[in-house]
This record gives structure tokens, sequence and C-alpha cells, in this order.
């Protein structure tokens, strides 16, 4: 006689799981996407900002927009500049890190 009883329950719980995998997975997604559009708008104003008054001010800018100034090079009039911005940390404590995104942006009057 085949009993079928629990296995409701079973698969109840499976699917609660991959819902719950997948959405954050999906979440990690989307925050890692969000962060590294920040470093790149981050990148920009640095870019931007060192071309007119120096890395120091490339250093506040980036600093304003919660991002860390990891390089700045000014080349004449030119001025290239990479930028970090933290990681989303809410799976920290699940033993997971997600990378520091960065971008990196040049400005001058080319």
């Amino acid at each position: 006689m085949n009993d079928d009883r629990g296995s409701g329950t079973l698969l109840a719980m499976l699917m609660a799981l991959v819902l719950t995998v997948s959405g954050t997975v999906c979440w990690a997604i989307v925050a890692m996407t969000t962060a590294g559009q920040r470093a790149a708008v981050s990148a920009d104003l640095a870019g931007l900002a060192a071309a007119q008054s120096g890395c120091e001010a490339a250093a506040a800018v980036a600093s304003a927009n919660a991002a860390r100034l990891d390089r700045c090079a000014l080349e004449g009039v030119d001025a290239s500049v990479v930028v970090s911005v933290d990681a989303p940390a809410m799976l920290g404590p699940l033993g997971f890190t997600l990378p520091r995104p960065s971008a990196s942006a040049r400005a001058g009057p080319r």
C-alpha cells in the first residue's frame, strides 16, 4: 500500500527553499548592479573634480558619494580615476562575501 501522507509538506518545504534561494540570488544580482552604477557615477564625478581641482578634490567628491578613491592620475590636463564602493553586506552573516564594485573614469578637455 502506498502511503502519500506528508508528501505535500515535503513539497511545500522544498518550494519554500527554492523561492528563498532564488530570491536571495536575485537580491544579490540587483544589489551588485546598483553598487556598480553607484561606483560609475562616483567615478565620473571624481574624474571631473580631479580634472578641475586635483586629486584632493576627487577624493573629497568620492567620499561625499560614499565611495573610495583608489587611484588618481593627472596627465597634463587629463585626469583618470578609479573609484570603488562598498559591496552590500547583508549576505556576510551567511558566510558569503560579494566583491567590491569599482569603476574608472577619465576627464579632460578632449
